[in-house]
């Protein structure tokens, strides 16, 4: 049970948003729900997933445990280093990097984008239905 409970616990925006999306896929939600569902999971990814740091230090890239891609590590100085990276303050080569570092970075990337498409697909059901 304590493996079930830790899963949860550090991966509830993944499990949010496969469920959100089963379940709006059976009908048995509408799409008000997945666009909730859709933009908590979201924010999951962007501020709290488990990740690593992707700040660049003298030594190359930090390697602290990090919470989401926008937010740094303990370290005062990386703590919004990827959100300044994603926004401009970094050459293209350092935007690239942050979102498809390794494998942390490329699953969180691509539950972002999951996210962002399922809001926008829930949206248009909403409207034009």
């Amino acid at each position: 049970m304590g493996g079930i409970a830790e899963l949860l616990k550090k991966r509830w925006g993944v499990v949010l948003l496969v469920l959100g999306i089963l379940a709006w896929a059976t009908n048995v939600v509408g799409p008000a729900v997945l666009i909730v569902v859709a933009s908590l999971s979201v924010l999951y990814f962007l501020l709290s997933a488990p990740l690593r740091c992707i700040a660049m230090g003298r030594q190359g890239r930090c390697r602290n445990n990090a919470n989401g891609l926008l937010r740094g590590c303990w370290i005062r100085e990386h703590k919004w280093q990827g959100a300044k990276t994603l926004w401009g303050s970094g050459p293209e080569q350092d935007r690239n990097s942050v979102l498809a570092g390794d494998r942390q970075q490329r699953s969180a990337t691509l539950g972002v984008a999951t996210g962002v498409i399922s809001a926008l697909v829930a949206c248009a059901d909403f409207v034009f239905k």
